[in-house]
């Protein structure tokens, strides 16, 4: 299994990474597929399978 990618990123200036240690305003989840981004709540509350399915229906043009 494809270990997941995780970046924080702020929307100021847009799509740079967050400081080390902190929340950022969006988080990219990746796989080798394709990538997802969520709120840090949403992130925080996920659990992996969550993730992988939410990465794997956006692979399949679900989402």
């Amino acid at each position: 299994m494809t270990e997941l990618a995780v970046r924080r990123l702020l929307q100021n200036p847009l799509g740079h990474p967050a400081p080390p240690g902190s929340r950022g305003d969006l988080v990219a989840v990746s796989d080798d597929r394709c990538t997802i981004y969520l709120t840090p709540a949403e992130f925080e509350t996920a659990t992996e399978s969550e993730l992988r399915y939410r990465l794997a229906r956006k692979a399949a043009g679900a989402d």
